[in-house]
């Protein structure tokens, strides 16, 4: 054989190689269907919207968790490289680079705290007139919220500025929650939605009323994507994909039209919650007091508003003790988001707001009944 051909048999072998090698590799991702932040996750799978721009071969494998410290759990041992959370347990996964390095990638969406910074409370509860008032009706009462939530976070913040002080502040999981507020074993906790929606007196089975949102104390609820560092590094083009993927499956979620297609979707997944409470979940006006017909909106990279609150976030950990350093500098990087969004020739549509923002509906616009 010649030594051109010799060549050209060697390259193609190493083609060969290369494509075998994308082939065999399968990348998680981590998500909590029971998350209106994982709504466009369960969007991207169900119509497999990453396979358009991923590498041939390239295989990703979705894996549901009901809470986005086991998220961080599993990024840290590397049995997921992309993860959907608040910006409580992202900054806490980012806060330990020892174990795994962690990059805060994009935004899945951002509240005035609608989703998971609420406070709700006991069916018979008073009627609150200010938060103030609330706050005094919380002294001595059992409380509860997920540990290492943003509603976690939520609640030690609205205790420190009213100066609340619960009988107990217990960690239960959301399941626990409902079934505590159901048999009378609650007075207040604060939880993420479809739970929220569903256990809520709008749409729900009316055992609880939500009583404040993240305006009572400043404290917005946001979406964060992360990656792994070495992820990133190593596979670049399946990175890349990846975030076109979950740029058009956000926009995919904004749309009216799509919006029980969305549900039809999600309620595949976010098993045992009624379509009605889905849909109220993310595209309903939450809570029906608030003057704010902005229920969320999307960004898709940070801007201005989303880079404070993650600023904001890690101090308050750090000294509260649930993190013992502040995350590197490089965990909060939102460069390969801004790339795609550039690429794929979307447009800001205002120095705040990048893709677009979800207008609360009542719950009679709703079109499910059940």
């Amino acid at each position: 054989m010649k030594l051109s051909g010799r060549i050209a048999a060697l390259c193609a072998m190493l083609v060969m190689f290369a494509v075998s090698s994308v082939r065999a590799e399968t990348f998680v991702v981590g998500y909590q269907p029971y998350d209106t932040i994982s709504y466009q996750v369960i969007v991207n799978a169900e119509l497999g919207l990453w396979k358009k721009y991923v590498p041939a071969g390239t295989k990703f494998e979705f894996q549901g968790a009901l809470q986005g410290t086991v998220v961080a759990n599993n990024m840290l041992a590397d049995k997921a490289q992309v993860g959907y959370m608040s910006v409580m347990p992202a900054t806490i996964l980012c806060s330990k680079p020892k174990q795994a390095e962690i990059k805060m990638v994009a935004t899945c969406g951002m509240s005035e705290g609608t989703r998971c910074s609420l406070v709700l409370v006991r069916k018979g509860a008073p009627a609150f007139k200010s938060n103030e008032e609330l706050a005094r009706w919380l002294d001595g009462k059992v409380i509860a919220a997920p540990k290492g939530s943003a509603s976690d976070q939520y609640l030690m913040k609205f205790f420190h500025k009213y100066n609340v002080k619960p009988k107990e502040y217990l960690n239960q999981s959301i399941e626990v929650i409902g079934t505590n507020f159901r048999i009378g074993k609650l007075d207040a906790a604060s939880l993420w939605e479809p739970t929220l929606s569903r256990i809520a007196s709008d749409v729900g089975e009316g055992i609880a009323t939500i009583a404040a949102d993240g305006r009572a104390c400043d404290n917005p609820d946001l979406g964060i994507v992360t990656m792994r560092k070495d992820f990133i590094e190593k596979h670049p083009q399946v990175a890349k994909g990846y975030m076109r993927s979950e740029l058009e499956a956000q926009r995919y979620v904004l749309d009216p039209k799509n919006w029980a297609h969305v549900i039809d979707m999600v309620a595949k997944h976010a098993t045992g919650v009624p379509k009605r409470v889905l849909w109220y979940s993310i595209y309903g006006h939450v809570p029906a007091f608030s003057k704010e017909p902005v229920r969320e909106w999307k960004s898709f990279y940070f801007n201005a508003r989303e880079r404070q609150n993650i600023a904001e976030v890690g101090p308050f950990l750090l000294k509260d003790k649930r993190i013992s350093q502040l995350p590197p500098a490089f965990s909060v990087d939102d460069s390969l988001a801004r790339q795609v969004f550039k690429e794929a020739g979307y447009k800001p549509v205002s120095d705040s707001v990048t893709l677009g923002v979800i207008k609360g509906a009542p719950a009679s616009a709703c079109p499910f009944k059940n």
